[in-house]
């Protein structure tokens, strides 16, 4: 049976043709890419190492734009209204420690060159698809799934094994002298913390699935970005919600993996469930600040001795 509109078109029919103008949409963006990326590869010549090497600076030169956006609000309070979303707005950040900060995670990202050379070798084991065409969008997802679903595994394991009490003092301290981030400490730690659980991670995933390197470098790009945000300490609209991380930096316990996947099937999420940090966990649409709108007593209090 078909239902028709007042105007007499059936419904079927409204959806094919809203169908067909996705499709559309689909190909002509498929197009839009894929002319974008020849100029990119014609460029550099189709060079394997040239492009490769342009994928790793993507997150790079993301990691600052992000972080910096951030550092206008932690040390100038600008835009004031970002200040409204701090999950732990009772921490003041002095620029000294700012700039020390910015140091280690620019020493951090130099110390990784060598690493990423050598990682650019043994892509020849595996090597990621460098040619003149893009993958179709659908690959493209799934290979960017895969690679969210194995950064959760990289990272938990890894991150849980630095707490370990013989790496920890030496190693992953260094992280923790941050018990209420900001972005620029998605970068601040051990350099060799640096290459285990925060490379490692997220560069592995294009290396499994074979992806093409716009995906790759698309990849590193989301990776790194999201870092970020969850290390900003701002719960702020649209964007990925900091408690989890944030409650791991208050805490030092419970929250070591991304998704939450992993800390579920192994119990290391019971208290961050118990608290009200997991009440805020949540992607939000208002510019109503999460503190308003999932009040903490306790945390309040605190605010209050702090002014």
């Amino acid at each position: 049976m078909e239902f028709a509109d007042i105007n007499g078109t059936s419904l079927g029919s409204a959806v094919d043709k809203v169908a067909d103008h996705l499709k559309d949409v689909w190909t002509a963006s498929g197009t839009f890419w894929n002319r974008n990326w020849g100029v990119i590869h014609d460029g550099c010549h189709g060079d394997d190492f040239i492009l490769g090497t342009l994928g790793f600076l993507v997150p790079f030169v993301m990691f600052w734009i992000v972080s910096l956006l951030f550092m206008s609000v932690d040390a100038f309070g600008f835009p004031a209204w970002v200040l409204k979303h701090k999950v732990q707005p009772n921490e003041k950040v002095t620029i000294p420690r700012i700039l020390h900060a910015a140091r280690v995670a620019f020493t951090n990202q130099m110390s990784s060159i060598p690493f990423l050379l050598i990682w650019h070798q043994l892509e020849l084991l595996r090597p990621l698809d460098y040619g003149r065409t893009l993958p179709t969008m659908q690959r493209a997802l799934v290979d960017l799934v895969a690679c969210v679903l194995i950064e959760e595994i990289g990272f938990y394991y890894t991150h849980r094994l630095l707490h370990h009490p013989l790496l920890y003092k030496h190693i992953h301290k260094k992280h923790h002298e941050w018990t209420a981030p900001i972005s620029l400490i998605a970068l601040y730690s051990h350099p060799f913390e640096n290459i285990l659980s925060n490379l490692f991670p997220v560069i592995v995933g294009p290396l499994i699935m074979g992806s093409h390197i716009a995906v790759a470098a698309l990849w590193y790009g989301i990776g790194i970005s999201t870092t970020c945000i969850v290390h900003s300490g701002y719960h702020l609209p649209l964007l990925p919600p900091p408690e989890m991380h944030d409650f791991h930096h208050l805490k030092f316990i419970n929250n070591f993996g991304v998704l939450g996947i992993l800390d579920y099937l192994h119990g290391t999420n019971k208290l961050f469930v118990q608290s009200k940090y997991y009440q805020r966990f949540r992607v939000t649409f208002s510019l109503t600040p999460v503190l308003t709108m999932y009040p903490d007593d306790e945390l309040l209090e605190e605010i209050k001795k702090s002014k």
